[in-house]
């Protein structure tokens, strides 16, 4: 190999090191910043946008962007115009997927799909929202289709709230989802207390940017907040 050649390939080398040192540094910058605004925060996922000198910051299952010297935040989606593709959406869906990986089944409610399961559902729910006791009366609907439905709790009033009494009676009952079938549809609820999970559910809402109920998340990670017919979920989710 001729000197020019190796030259040319230490210079290349400089160049692309001098790069991932640039953004090493960068999300350092960055990280600092955000344990000034979050004390005791967890680290941040933070890696380069399609924009220049512009990071994606993954917060749990939220994502903002920063700028590389951390003194500017975007709170927003970036859109691809050429494709119309979302890629804060896109984004989104794989934290919220590897949020929903790391949840138990073993506190939720689990309405389980006819036959073979062919998908899941996650809804974050409150017993005194309309909302959710329409979509309640779809499951049947759903399971038939082969698609899981899994309840969390989200009383939105908040912690001691009557709707937050509701959830814990339905999660502390012997039969929880025939608990949960009654409150939904006949607005019937035994009072009962016990050891449940119902405010550590409403902390996983936060996470995922829960405000309101129905709130829908998909086994792919894509979340639809709010209410939609069971037609609907089936043609996106099976079909």
């Amino acid at each position: 190999m001729n000197p020019i050649s190796i030259g040319k390939q230490l210079s290349l080398s400089m160049i692309i090191l001098a790069a991932f040192s640039q953004v090493n540094a960068d999300e350092e910058t960055i990280q600092k910043k955000l344990n000034q605004l979050i004390p005791n925060a967890l680290a941040a996922n933070i890696k380069e946008s399609v924009i220049p000198n512009l990071y994606e910051v993954s917060l749990g299952a939220k994502i903002i962007y920063m700028s590389g010297d951390g003194q500017y935040i975007v709170n927003g989606n970036i859109v691809n115009l050429d494709t119309r593709e979302n890629l804060t959406e896109k984004a989104l869906s794989k934290v919220r997927k590897t949020a929903l990986d790391k949840l138990s089944a073993n506190s939720m409610i689990v309405y389980s799909a006819k036959g073979s399961k062919k998908r899941t559902i996650t809804v974050f729910s409150d017993i005194d929202c309309p909302y959710c006791r329409k979509l309640h009366k779809e499951i049947p609907a759903l399971n038939q289709a082969g698609i899981e439905v899994r309840y969390m709790a989200y009383p939105r009033a908040g912690v001691g709230s009557d709707a937050y009494k509701k959830a814990v009676s339905v999660w502390c009952a012997e039969d929880s989802a025939k608990a949960m079938d009654d409150a939904m549809t006949k607005g019937q609820v035994v009072s009962k207390t016990c050891q449940n999970p119902v405010q550590k559910h409403m902390k996983q809402a936060e996470m995922f940017g829960v405000t309101g109920t129905p709130n829908i998340v998909f086994d792919s990670g894509k979340m639809i907040p709010g209410y939609a017919p069971a037609k609907e979920l089936i043609k996106l989710l099976v079909h």
